[in-house]
């Protein structure tokens, strides 16, 4: 199950953190998280272990949009290692 979750940094900083848990419900995790730009509203900037991503810059039309591009990135970037196994695998298996 995924979500997204607000929370206030200790400078009261909007962070949107987005919480997965695959298995369990009370095995969530926070997979990527983002802040809006001060100066610039279409600014965001993210962190992401899972996209090996620290304070990437992020441009959107609204936090919807970033979170929408921020789920993207992460079904793609699963998407290929789930091919580079499979090719991995098929490697393998052939020799």
């Amino acid at each position: 199950m995924k979500e997204w979750k607000v929370k206030k940094n200790e400078f009261g900083e909007e962070w949107h953190e987005l919480r997965f848990s695959p298995f369990y419900e009370d095995d969530d995790e926070v997979i990527a998280s983002f802040v809006q730009d001060e100066m610039d509203d279409e600014a965001f900037y993210y962190i992401s272990k899972e996209l090996s991503a620290d304070d990437d810059l992020l441009w959107a039309d609204s936090i919807d949009d970033a979170k929408q591009q921020i789920e993207e990135m992460l079904i793609e970037h699963w998407k290929d290692e789930i091919e580079y196994l499979e090719d991995r695998l098929k490697e393998f298996q052939e020799k």
